[in-house]
């Protein structure tokens, strides 16, 4: 109980008021879309001038965003396909729960996780029928690569899978990275209060976590309008449980993927995604990208233009 009164001290929010739903089936408009259950979401495209014109992308990404994240994270990807690689092209929704949802008093909460995988395969689905004779291809960074590969796993009947996964940065050992106590103390106190919030420093002990070589986006994110700073205990052990079966889903992928992950990622050791990547079955077509200087933002990080020619090359040899 101590330990619960001192993680409620951390959860103080004000008032916040809850936009309406949209009416209608799911559709896309031209910055959002509206998902299954009605919610509106927004999302960042970055398309050549050609396509719809005289070009039809080859490849559509649909890019995921991790925790504290937004759309706006595959910018810099975005631009590099849009001057390197117009027949590829990318789109990235923002995810329920994070900072740019229109429903501001969901921010930092998620009731469920399926809820997540339902956005995806609606997206999903809006972006083939814009695209109808392009290959999908799911991109999840960070947390995004739970998203993307639960979202794989779970795909059910009469929905589509895509045709290619790249995970980049993959949450797959949270457990190791908490004191068992820790982790008891959460999660005992989850099934009292599960909407007690807690901010990610008060896990890490107030370890400051180095994201990037220079740090700079580390250190601007909490002057971003998408920041988060607490989260409540339940989308913390979702994310928890979904990390801790990641090799389980590697094991039940059976299109081309390709994994990139940086050697100074703080959040996840090189040995427990070299665990994940052997997972994915022998019969598939597999590539894992290490980069020893890198960081957990790989989007951001001082390597991004050499992962970004090395994913435009494997997007080159899909079949």
């Amino acid at each position: 109980m101590a330990i619960a009164m001192a993680l409620f001290t951390t959860s103080c929010h004000p008032q916040i008021r809850v936009n309406r739903k949209v009416k209608g089936l799911p559709k896309l408009a031209s910055k959002h879309y509206v998902s299954y259950d009605s919610d509106k979401f927004g999302y960042r495209k970055w398309v050549s001038e050609d396509v719809g014109a005289n070009l039809s992308p080859t490849t559509v990404i649909i890019g995921v965003h991790g925790i504290s994240g937004y759309s706006g994270d595959y910018e810099n990807l975005g631009k590099h396909l849009l001057k390197y690689r117009p027949d590829v092209a990318l789109y990235a929704p923002e995810t329920r729960g994070q900072g740019m949802d229109f429903n501001k008093a969901r921010i930092g909460d998620i009731r469920h996780a399926k809820t997540w995988y339902k956005d995806l395969y609606t997206f999903t689905r809006l972006i083939r029928k814009l695209h109808p004779r392009s290959k999908i291809v799911w991109f999840g960074e960070s947390m995004g690569s739970l998203i993307v590969m639960h979202a794989y796993s779970s795909t059910p009947p009469g929905e589509r899978k895509p045709d290619a996964l790249i995970i980049s940065s993959p949450i797959v050992d949270v457990e190791s990275r908490l004191p068992p106590w820790k982790l008891l103390a959460i999660r005992m106190t989850e099934m009292l209060l599960p909407k007690l919030r807690i901010s990610l420093e008060s896990l890490a002990d107030g370890e400051h976590p180095v994201v990037t070589k220079d740090d700079i986006h580390e250190q601007q994110a909490a002057k971003n309008p998408w920041y988060i700073k607490r989260y409540t205990l339940r989308l913390l052990l979702k994310l928890g449980d979904m990390a801790a079966v990641m090799e389980k889903k590697a094991a039940r992928v059976r299109c081309p993927v390709l994994v990139i992950h940086g050697g100074k990622d703080i959040f996840t050791r090189e040995a427990s995604v070299e665990r994940f990547f052997q997972h994915f079955p022998e019969g598939v077509d597999k590539t894992k990208k290490f980069y020893p200087g890198s960081y957990h933002l790989l989007m951001y990080d001082h390597d991004r233009e050499k992962i970004f020619r090395e994913v435009s090359k494997w997007l080159g040899k899909l079949k």
